[in-house]
């Protein structure tokens, strides 16, 4: 079996509600039938997350998330074939838009506001990576 990790940002529709603790309920609950591990940033308008598993897995997760209302303007970042998972002790990690994390932006977007679409994939993954856990 193969694992694959895919990278997506969306925003959030700005007509509903996201709840993020029932997204983050939801989706640690799923991801560990699924033996899906990854990432979630939302910092209200953003969503960026990494999800990492085997392919099927992380495609049934991610066509869901999809059609999901919540997001709008979801964009596939990067989908590929890994060796190890880089986001492998978390169901599904918040990393919520902490002071700390904020910091973070414009190292890793060249802005001082998130623009996910002017990030390449190597940037949205580091900055995933460079972000402090939130539970």
């Amino acid at each position: 079996m193969y694992l694959t990790r895919l990278l997506y940002f969306s925003e959030c529709n700005p007509e509903l509600d996201p709840c993020i603790e029932r997204i983050l309920s939801s989706a640690r609950t799923r991801n560990e039938v699924e033996e899906v591990s990854g990432a979630l940033w939302f910092d209200g308008k953003f969503f960026i997350q990494a999800l990492e598993g085997q392919r099927l897995a992380v495609s049934r997760i991610y066509h869901r998330i999809a059609a999901d209302p919540r997001h709008c303007n979801i964009e596939l970042v990067a989908c590929e074939a890994i060796d190890t998972r880089l986001f492998g002790e978390w169901s599904m990690g918040y990393l919520a838009a902490t002071k700390r994390n904020w910091a973070n932006i414009f190292k890793f977007s060249g802005h001082r506001e998130l623009k996910p679409r002017e990030m390449s994939p190597e940037s949205m993954l580091k900055f995933l990576l460079a972000l402090e856990h939130d539970d």
